[in-house]
């Protein structure tokens, strides 16, 4: 094979393809505009395809009634979480920083930048295995209704089967749609909740808003650029709500923030369990 005339031939044919975006990236479209030609999607599934990107997810051509949310991270007072989650007596360890430590038996918490709730439990379990992804769930969610957890906000993301049980990741949903970074993980071992994660946020007030999103034929171009996306396949691609507390008006004090606006943004859901925020204007 005469590999400089192949060179010169895929030199060409990504001119092409550059030229064919650009029309529709820069053309004619306006970024409001959520609707794209079903050649624009053909050729940005095979860009994604020579990233190694696969796409087995349909992509959202239309966007919905946009919102600003108002959230605001759950409150998590140790006294109060060792009421929830301890039946006998606690050592609470009020660290300088922020982290609490909160102990009792086989068990622990520990609380970091009063956002983020870790559980463990390292006690011998004397319960039946779960055997199968129905059951996982149902412990997981009777695991955080016995702690006082309203459980109607949240949705199954990501799980999958592990040696000893079940790995399941929550996210807090608004009409359908997920909000990040707002979770809880489970790690379910031996039949019972081995760890829990979690950080949650609960939304205040919804606003209007005249918020132009990148439509998601456009926004998922974003990938290119990104080397964990590499070489993984799609799965769901969804419009989400997304918080950044860097973003908000906290100056260099944003890891204090409690509060701010969640703004609309495109979820990119990958097989392995990865996932990407695209908050694109």
């Amino acid at each position: 094979m005469d590999w400089s005339k192949a060179k010169t031939i895929l030199i060409v044919a990504l001119i092409v393809t550059n030229i064919f975006l650009a029309y529709f990236l820069f053309g004619e479209q306006t970024p409001g505009n959520a609707t794209f030609d079903s050649e624009f999607l053909e050729e940005t599934e095979k860009l994604l395809g020579r990233n190694g990107i696969k796409l087995e997810a349909s992509v959202p051509m239309k966007t919905e009634q946009l919102y600003n949310l108002i959230v605001e991270y759950e409150k998590m007072e140790p006294t109060l979480l060792s009421e929830r989650y301890f039946i006998s007596e606690t050592d609470i360890d009020r660290t300088e920083g922020a982290f609490v430590e909160i102990e009792s038996e086989d068990e622990s918490i520990t609380i970091i930048n009063n956002k983020l709730l870790i559980y463990e439990n390292s006690a011998q379990s004397t319960e039946n295995d779960i055997n199968n992804l129905d059951h996982a769930i149902e412990l997981a969610l009777g695991f955080l209704m016995e702690r006082g957890y309203e459980t109607d906000d949240m949705k199954l993301s990501y799980w999958r089967e592990t040696e000893n049980g079940f790995y399941l990741d929550f996210t807090k949903v608004f009409e359908d749609s997920y909000i990040e970074l707002s979770y809880t993980v489970f790690r379910i071992e031996n039949g019972q909740v081995a760890r829990m994660e979690r950080t949650w946020l609960n939304t205040k007030d919804i606003e209007q808003t005249d918020y132009r999103i990148v439509p998601a034929p456009k926004a998922i171009l974003e990938l290119l650029s990104m080397e964990d996306a590499s070489n993984k396949t799609i799965t769901e691609i969804s419009l989400c709500y997304y918080f950044d507390p860097e973003k908000q008006d906290y100056l260099d004090d944003y890891q204090q923030a409690m509060e701010g606006k969640a703004v609309p943004a495109w979820r990119v859901q990958f097989q392995d369990g990865y996932d990407v925020i695209l908050d694109l204007e």
